[in-house]
């Protein structure tokens, strides 16, 4: 078998090599050169939403800003990922999530690093927005791609576009996982479980949970539970106890799973997305991998 071409180009005046299909981020993120992303994740597909990991290419005296986590390098491409020109790019796009998002921590961190300490631009009244939502799609993404549900989408266009389910109301394709509530990066998505519930108030979910067979407290949804059985082939009488009757009562067996589970995702063949949405799938069910 042939072996993968690779690419060689110059990132940040080091020559470096990119593997087949392997992005600028990817490269980067593999010699430790910080880019700032948003919208990003291994278990979904590149999206280029939230452009803050944009980076300049040079092609001789041209030149142009490109989204690193979807740009593929050429061979003798030069890239820069943290002069004046990439850095005031960032500045402004962090000043307009900041005008959108004001109270979202991560927004607020990422803008401290650029100098940025408050948004010259204001929301149509002047008023302080609450907004949480970046509309980055990592929710839309990981329900489509990971959980394979399509449970929630993207509704309207332009400046009115949010996320929202099917006809507004409560999702049926929904199984109560939580991986988007996991996967937020700016904490728009939240859920608890209250009485014996699963509530997702920002997507009108509200879904009865499974008690546990051994102490009887509620964990999990039904629909949640068949999905995870199914999904990472755990015995029936695992998946339906509680993780802290899981670790008393069923150690040895989950820990026998998970060794198989892991040895087919961390395979080089399967690739380190699908090993993340494993883990995503895994952190859902309350097992702590991430």
């Amino acid at each position: 078998m042939p072996e993968p071409q690779e690419v060689s180009f110059t990132l940040n005046e080091k020559v470096v090599r990119a593997r087949t299909g392997e992005t600028v981020l990817s490269v980067a993120k593999r010699h430790e050169i910080p880019i700032p992303t948003l919208c990003h994740h291994q278990a979904v597909a590149p999206y280029g939403a939230c452009r803050l990991c944009m980076v300049e290419v040079f092609w001789g005296k041209r030149s142009k800003l490109v989204t690193s986590c979807i740009y593929l390098p050429y061979e003798n491409d030069r890239v820069e990922t943290n002069n004046e020109r990439v850095r005031g790019a960032r500045r402004m796009i962090l000043e307009l999530l900041l005008a959108r998002c004001p109270e979202v921590e991560v927004i607020q961190a990422l803008g401290r690093e650029y100098g940025l300490e408050a948004s010259r631009f204001h929301t149509e009244g002047g008023e302080l927005s609450s907004e949480r939502c970046i509309l980055c799609g990592l929710c839309v993404r990981v329900c489509g791609e990971v959980v394979r549900r399509h449970a929630i989408g993207f509704a309207d266009r332009g400046v009115d576009r949010i996320v929202a389910t099917p006809f507004d109301s409560s999702p049926e394709e929904c199984i109560g996982c939580g991986a988007c509530v996991f996967i937020c990066p700016t904490g728009a998505l939240h859920y608890e479980d209250l009485k014996g519930e699963r509530i997702i108030a920002e997507l009108k979910v509200k879904m009865p949970l499974v008690k546990c067979r051994v102490c009887g407290t509620p964990f999990a949804t039904a629909e949640h539970i068949a999905y995870i059985r199914e999904r990472l082939g755990i015995p029936d009488e695992v998946s339906e106890t509680c993780p802290v009757c899981r670790g008393s009562e069923h150690g040895s067996a989950m820990e026998k799973v998970l060794a198989f589970r892991r040895s087919r995702f961390e395979s080089p063949s399967m690739g380190k997305g699908l090993l993340e949405a494993h883990h995503l799938d895994m952190r859902a069910f309350r097992y702590g991998g991430e």
